[in-house]
């Protein structure tokens, strides 16, 4: 049997109902079977129609919310039952609140009923409506497919935390204070020589290039270009935490993996951005990543993350990203001694 054939089959939709179709029996006319054909077609799609409005009925052991109407639209838990909430929510002016990712997914899964001015429940349509129009100006239906698969798969996912940039140990010295006799030497010695080794700033703060680089902002004073304003770097999206017992929502630690979201129709991230992203991610430990990379210079300290591609209808492709060897040369210098020492040792 060819594909085309394979898409013209009936799909009885009646069987999800219990209901049972009819089928001609044998010897009847093709006109009668033809009719069957057309009755059970319009049968089939009302018991698809019957399928979709079909209302599950709410377990009890399923939490109880109240939405907030305004923004950033949040839902704060009335009653707690289950333990979907230990790794889920927080705390807000003494009760439990969750995000709207988070309200979609437990009423999605029937764990959770959302009321809005004591009105009907609100539906899991609603909510996804909510995501894709106002929301909280963060939360997007991309991010919510990812962060919905996620915990599919049975992992904790929250919102990721900002890090901080890592900068120059350089840039981050203060400048000395100049001594008195060191500015009147100083003065003296430009009355005398007024157009020779003029100072690049006048008050003498700055001892080293690196700082007077930084604060021009001409050009990065790092092989690693760190940002200037750390407001402008972008953010990682989720935290996901593989579940453990000693796992705590108050403090959850260093999550094993981040990730960001992207669209399948939005460009990859430029060189640019990417150093930006591999900038907070200095120091931290990729061995949660598998399988592990081989013949690196860094390592297990390679920084790492993950981007999640969404589509329309291709579902979600995960890439791990490592930026190898991008950190500082001179560090990728001293990981070369340290493993010639460990093969000659």
């Amino acid at each position: 049997m060819s594909d085309v054939e394979n898409d013209e089959v009936l799909v009885d939709y009646a069987q999800l109902l219990g209901k049972k179709s009819k089928k001609p029996k044998r010897g009847e006319k093709a006109n009668i079977s033809n009719q069957l054909d057309q009755e059970q077609l319009i049968k089939s799609r009302q018991a698809l129609f019957e399928c979709i409005t079909q209302k599950v009925a709410i377990p009890k052991n399923a939490s109880q919310g109240q939405l907030n109407a305004s923004f950033p639209y949040y839902t704060t838990i009335t009653k707690s039952k289950g333990t979907h909430l230990h790794t889920m929510g927080f705390s807000h002016q003494g009760a439990i609140t969750l995000f709207p990712e988070e309200a979609a997914f437990l009423v999605a899964r029937n764990a959770l009923t959302v009321t809005q001015h004591d009105l009907d429940p609100i539906q899991f349509e609603d909510y996804c409506q909510l995501m894709c129009e106002c929301c909280d100006g963060w939360i997007t239906f991309d991010r919510y497919q990812v962060y919905a698969y996620l915990k599919r798969l049975g992992y904790i996912v929250m919102r990721s935390k900002k890090l901080p940039i890592a900068t120059n140990p350089q840039t981050e010295k203060e400048p000395s204070t100049p001594s008195l006799f060191k500015l009147f030497f100083d003065t003296i010695t430009h009355w005398i020589q007024p157009l020779q080794n003029r100072p690049l700033v006048w008050d003498y703060r700055y001892t080293g290039y690196p700082q007077i680089y930084s604060t021009l902002q001409i050009i990065p004073s790092s092989p690693w270009y760190r940002p200037f304003y750390s407001s402008l770097c972008p953010t990682f999206d989720w935290d996901v935490y593989k579940p453990r017992p000693g796992w705590k929502k108050k403090d959850p630690g260093e999550p094993d993996f981040r990730v960001v979201v992207k669209s399948m129709h939005e460009p990859m991230p430029t060189l640019y951005e990417h150093n930006q992203y591999f900038s907070q991610l200095i120091g931290i430990s990729n061995v949660n990543y598998k399988p592990p990379l081989k013949n690196t210079e860094l390592g297990l300290l390679a920084p790492t993350f993950v981007m999640a591609l969404v589509g329309d209808a291709e579902g979600i492709t995960f890439l791990r990203l490592t930026g190898d060897g991008v950190d500082d040369v001179s560090s990728i210098e001293t990981f070369s001694q340290k493993k010639r020492r460990n093969k000659t040792g």
